[in-house]
């Protein structure tokens, strides 16, 4: 695998995570107002980088699924793992998941694996119609080129 690959893929996951960290606040704000962000304005520096741990975390390790020697349940398992073990480590770091209750907890966590699953089936459906796309237009052209000879 190039280095230029692993490098597009740790950008890829950098703006995936500032993207969502954005849309959060955007979302956040307009449900409960300014004093939802006040503890990330009061800390902003720490969260940004929270955002772009996370990104890196989950959106970059999506390059497991260049590995071909591994099998497509591996491959998720590996990119679940890390995805969510960086989540999980940054939220609870950040205080982005309230220890204080567990209910909010669990919710918490519950909500997490939500969004990564939905998140990934969003991927995965995407790319398997791309892929269908293709391999249609591929017999397509070897239909012509047989009509051609």
């Amino acid at each position: 695998m190039s280095v230029k690959k692993v490098i597009n893929y740790l950008f890829l996951g950098i703006s995936w995570g500032c993207t969502f960290f954005v849309f959060t606040c955007l979302i956040g704000y307009l449900i409960s107002g300014p004093a939802f962000l006040a503890p990330i304005v009061n800390n902003f520096p720490r969260q940004a980088l929270g955002a772009v741990f996370v990104g890196i975390a989950c959106g970059s390790t999506s390059i497991v699924y260049r590995i071909d020697r591994l099998s497509l349940g591996i491959q998720i398992l590996i990119h679940f793992t890390l995805g969510m073990s960086g989540y999980f480590l940054a939220a609870f770091f950040l205080g982005w998941i309230p220890l204080e209750n567990k209910w909010y907890m669990m919710t918490f966590i519950i909500l997490g694996v939500l969004i990564f699953t939905a998140i990934w089936s969003i991927f995965f459906f995407y790319n398997r119609r791309e892929a269908r796309k293709m391999n249609e237009r591929l017999k397509e052209l070897n239909r012509e080129e047989q009509e051609n000879k």
